[in-house]
């Protein structure tokens, strides 16, 4: 997910979200029950019908599910308590249940089968929630519906265990009226007509979190192109727009075949490449959604001017960062957002050059980034977004480049299509790097350090360069520091120092009259540097 909105509408936003996100674990307290972790579930297939006028849907999801503990005889799942559940019921006849608040407690004992299935019937007119959950919206006297999941609000419209570590596989059949196209997840299998109505039934073949599951439909148009994998499979890009956007949606989604092949030799195969990868527009503009081969993007994004392409390369990088490796508990949200908001600066820098990368990293600096990455207070904040884009660019110079880029092949070729925590990551790192990052990890990711502050003067007679950390007392860091040393006679050289205590003095080794030192000349570190002036 990525937002784009004023400082204003963002605090706004962001104290809606506190008074349902109060927590222990990233979401409220408890929200995922010991019970929900005995059940795998294996598929949902999902038959939702929609009515725009009242605002209402039908729904029936079958459920296979496994136990991981046979004993059991309950089974939760989240659904919130203002939809009707009508009828749960199996093969053997209906189930008992209880609906309670925002939990359906289901008996399952007569169940006896490690693996079971049953189907939950359920009717009701769902509630905006959060950044939105389901929407029937309308513009333009267009009716636009739409689903926003993230982090927790799938059960505003869905019976699932609404674990982000517990994936499964998808079919959904979405019936609206006939003038709708209708989109999801995975790959279109059939469109069927019955008297005004339309079903679209999608498919994905590959396991997907339940906050990722995507629902659009509306007077759409469509468009298509191909994309090549470099295993030479080709991959259908999709897009659905409404009818006033299509001649700008073609301007601005025309880079997605560059992104592809970037992201593609960084990271490696596009991870739904028998899927496809599509975006939507809905209605939500504070910007956009990587629900799984399906981005939402704001409606006010469409311009046609190519602005919203730092916007599209991070929904699309979230398909290895989020969508096909996923976090094992939002604690670890910076794994999703830290390293799709790293890809648009990478982007840039494969197809433009270095140069861009620096730009890019510069527009994400702040002095401020308040909290720490892992475990953050606020799962979408700055600190969550740019500083995790920061660390990951620090990372990449502290184990080198060679290091870094085969480190997240080698986590995505573990993870991928199952879910991994911020330890899980460092393990990689360590295991390719063949180095301890305990340090880095302790000052970047685990504790609310800041960034780095330091003074620095240089003594012109005895050729030292000093520096002093001047952080508070117990938030010193340990960091590479590249020097640019420019001398009077025009030359310049760089040095590099290893930086491990509160204040370090180098012997600059040279006979050359220093004019200037530039500490981190290419912009490697989350770091401000203050010169105080030496005599000369």
């Amino acid at each position: 997910m990525i937002f784009v909105f004023s400082f204003l509408e963002f605090s706004f936003l962001l104290i809606l979200l506190w008074l349902n996100l109060l927590t222990d674990d990233g979401i409220k307290a408890g929200y995922i029950t010991e019970s929900q972790k005995k059940i795998d579930i294996l598929h949902y297939h999902l038959k939702i019908d929609l009515d725009a006028e009242k605002k209402f849907i039908n729904g029936e999801v079958k459920i296979t599910a496994q136990k991981l503990n046979p004993e059991q005889n309950e089974l939760q799942l989240h659904f919130y308590g203002n939809m009707k559940v009508q009828k749960i019921y199996s093969e053997f006849g209906e189930l008992k249940f209880y609906h309670l608040r925002n939990l359906i407690f289901i008996d399952i004992s007569e169940l006896k089968k490690d693996t079971i299935e049953f189907k939950i019937k359920y009717s009701g007119s769902p509630k905006r929630i959060g950044f939105n959950g389901f929407v029937f919206g309308e513009i333009n006297n267009i009716p636009l519906i739409y689903t926003l999941n993230e982090p927790t609000y799938t059960p505003s419209w869905l019976p699932c265990n609404d674990d982000p570590e517990d994936k499964a596989l998808l079919d959904i059949e979405i019936t609206n009226d006939s003038s709708f196209i209708s989109v999801s997840n995975g790959r279109l299998v059939s469109v069927q007509n019955f008297r005004d109505k339309k079903t679209y039934h999608w498919k994905s073949n590959y396991p997907i979190s339940t906050y990722l599951i995507a629902i659009y439909s509306s007077n759409y148009v469509s468009f298509t192109k191909i994309y090549k994998s470099v295993s030479g499979k080709e991959l259908p890009l999709e897009f659905y727009v409404l009818p006033n956007h299509i001649n700008e949606a073609k301007k601005d989604f025309a880079e997605h075949n560059d992104m592809l092949e970037a992201f593609e030799n960084l990271f490696g195969e596009y991870p739904f490449i028998e899927d496809k990868y599509g975006v939507a527009e809905f209605l939500w503009n504070y910007g956009a959604m990587e629900n799984q081969t399906i981005t939402g993007i704001g409606y006010n994004f469409i311009s046609g001017r190519n602005f919203a392409r730092d916007i599209l390369a991070h929904e699309l990088a979230h398909h290895w960062w989020g969508n096909a490796v996923g976090p094992k508990t939002w604690k670890d949200i910076w794994l999703n957002e830290g390293f799709a908001s790293y890809s648009e600066a990478l982007f840039l820098e494969y197809k433009f050059g270095n140069t861009s990368l620096k730009s890019a990293m510069r527009s994400k600096f702040s002095e401020n980034f308040p909290g720490s990455l892992y475990h953050p207070v606020n799962l979408f904040s700055e600190t969550v977004y740019d500083k995790g884009a920061w660390v990951l660019h620090m990372l990449r110079d502290e184990i080198g480049d060679s290091n870094f880029f085969s480190s997240l092949k080698k986590y995505f070729e573990i993870y991928k299509y199952r879910s991994a925590s911020t330890e899980d990551f460092k393990a990689v790192c360590e295991s390719v790097s063949n180095k301890s990052l305990d340090k880095f990890f302790d000052d970047w990711v685990y504790n609310n350090k800041g960034i780095i502050r330091c003074e620095y003067s240089i003594d012109h007679i005895n050729k030292t360069f000093s520096i002093t950390q001047i952080n508070d007392e117990f938030d010193n860091f340990h960091f590479n520091l590249g020097l640019k040393i420019i001398y009077s006679d025009g030359t310049s050289e760089a040095r590099f120092f290893k930086i491990e205590q509160r204040q370090s003095i180098f012997n600059l080794n040279t006979t050359k009259k220093i004019k200037e030192i530039i500490p981190d000349p290419d912009g490697k570190l989350l770091a401000i540097f203050f010169h105080k002036e030496e005599p000369q």
